[in-house]
């Protein structure tokens, strides 16, 4: 019994951890964030629908470097072509 209860402890800690998503602040919370550091800017230049799709990849991607904080620096639509030029802060 005891071994069943750390399975599911264990296993039911591993899926929150990977759950954790990197969270959208805005420029004054980008500007007020003193105990985290900057892992640099993310660039998207993909064929979106909308501004959405363009937002959720930049969330995706600042997944990927496991940040824990993503700030929309820039989002663009230089045509009519439906190309999205986005780009974010991201910080650990």
């Amino acid at each position: 019994m005891k071994t069943i209860a750390t399975v599911i402890f264990t296993t039911l800690l591993l899926f929150s951890a990977t759950a954790v998503a990197a969270i959208k602040i805005d420029g004054q919370q980008a500007r007020n964030m003193d105990d985290v550091h900057s892992l640099g800017v993310i660039y998207i230049n993909h064929n979106f629908a909308t501004a959405d799709e363009a937002e959720a990849a930049l969330s995706a991607a600042a997944d990927a470097t496991d940040a824990g904080y993503y700030h929309v620096i820039l989002m663009h639509e230089p045509g009519s072509n439906n190309n999205i030029h986005a780009s974010a802060d991201i910080y650990r």
